[in-house]
């Protein structure tokens, strides 16, 4: 499958991250106010999808996916964000290569997330 995957086609940079407290309040609810923090970056490229791929994630109930490649990387995990530009998305699951990891690429289908407002 990653085979066809080009290199040269890794344009951008994602952000993988969490949620944390920026330090202060929401004044009418009186809650932390959360921003996304980034942990590492690394190179990307958006994978294009085929039919029968987009018909099995609108079948899994993912709208709006976006399917992004980078280099294989052990520390990426579903718990993380990623953040692209000013575009934020979830993580709904990770394709790791099973080739060799250094070589290898993952494929990691996302949705946007709805930016809340403090």
């Amino acid at each position: 499958m990653t085979k066809a995957i080009n290199p040269s086609r890794m344009t951008f940079r994602i952000a993988f991250g969490h949620d944390a407290d920026i330090g202060e309040v929401n004044p009418n609810t009186g809650t932390p106010i959360q921003k996304f923090s980034a942990d590492f970056s690394c190179w990307a490229g958006q994978w294009s999808l085929n039919v029968q791929q987009q018909l099995t994630i609108a079948g899994a109930g993912i709208t709006n996916a976006v399917v992004f490649f980078i280099r294989h990387n052990p520390a990426v995990n579903e718990t993380l964000q990623v953040q692209r530009g000013f575009d934020l998305y979830k993580i709904d699951s990770i394709s790791a290569d099973d080739g060799l990891q250094n070589e290898g690429f993952d494929l990691i289908t996302c949705h946007r997330v709805v930016t809340k407002h403090g």
